[in-house]
């Protein structure tokens, strides 16, 4: 029994890591739209429930308001990735929270917070912070 207990919490580590890695490699290719300031794209990128929150509109002018003037990012490392299946103010479901320390040209230390939704049947942007 021991053995089929380590072989189950071995196969579920693995799925945790390959689920966290697809994620992550999403979060990272999003986060380049936003350094590259294609706010629209970025807009296009996200999930149908962050959409309906944030109109295009107010997204493209919230970033140009708080992003643009960070400036060019000039190291950007991950702190954390955590999975969820329930997050305050959203629907239950798979949800991955990934933290950044981030230094811009403008502002030497920042923590910038994404979260992904795999609500749509692929990891997808929900929420996007910087603190």
């Amino acid at each position: 029994m021991k053995y089929m207990t380590l072989i189950l919490s071995l196969f579920i580590s693995a799925q945790v890591l390959a689920m966290n890695s697809q994620g992550l490699q999403i979060a990272n290719d999003w986060l380049k739209v936003i350094d590259a300031g294609d706010y629209s794209q970025s807009w296009h990128q996200t999930d149908d429930f962050f959409k309906a929150q944030l109109p295009q509109e107010k997204w493209q002018s919230a970033l140009q308001d708080v992003r643009t003037p960070l400036g060019e990012v000039r190291s950007r490392t991950e702190i954390s990735n955590n999975a969820y299946n329930a997050l305050p103010g959203v629907p239950d479901g798979e949800y991955l929270v990934i933290q950044y320390k981030t230094e811009f040209e403008h502002k030497a230390s920042s923590i910038e917070t994404l979260t992904l939704s795999k609500k749509s049947g692929q990891w997808m942007p929900v929420g996007y912070f910087i603190k």
